[in-house]
């Protein structure tokens, strides 16, 4: 009798470890092949953008920033608005193109008196009411923008500049 267990035993431990051991080995396998796939897909994606023009990640030059102001220095924009009553208003602007290339602002600065004119005008051709609300200044710094980079069109055969932004605006 003590034959008939001794077998049974035996064959319980095999039958343990090798369960153990198929685990142990599928689990190395799986990690091994997840660390493998995931190399190739981070070497074949490093070698690809180099090689492929298209995937070449675009690298953003650092903002410049402008100040858009007279030729005597004086940095703001002061213009008279219409209230519908008669009454004058004003309007003092403070303004700044923003681009990303060098030689745009040495073309904004050597056409600066342009800028101030087209922007002087469109200023002064705003209604109050229309300033009142967040609406109409942000409608008037695009404007601005669309004026600036038109000119540039016109000046440098691009536009230039991505925004003009407002850094202080006063009513009265």
């Amino acid at each position: 009798m003590a034959e008939d267990i001794a077998p049974a035993e035996g064959a319980d431990k095999s039958k343990k470890i090798s369960t153990k051991l198929l685990i142990i080995i599928a689990v190395i396998v799986v990690l091994l092949a997840g660390g493998g796939g995931a190399a190739w897909v981070f070497l074949s994606a490093g070698s690809a953008a180099e090689g492929d023009p298209a995937k070449v990640a675009v690298v953003r030059q650092e903002a410049l920033y402008v100040k858009l102001r007279t030729p005597s220095g004086r940095p703001s924009f002061i213009a008279n608005l219409a209230e519908k009553n008669g009454r004058q208003r004003f309007l003092q602007i403070y303004a700044e193109a923003m681009t990303r290339d060098q030689s745009v602002v040495d073309a904004l600065t050597k056409h600066m008196p342009l800028v101030i004119h087209e922007l002087s005008t469109l200023y002064s051709s705003q209604e109050f009411t229309d300033m009142q609300t967040a609406e109409g200044k942000e409608r008037l710094r695009k404007q601005s923008g669309q004026k600036v980079q038109e000119l540039l069109q016109r000046e440098i055969q691009r536009p230039g500049i991505e925004e003009v932004f407002f850094t202080n605006f006063v009513m009265q």
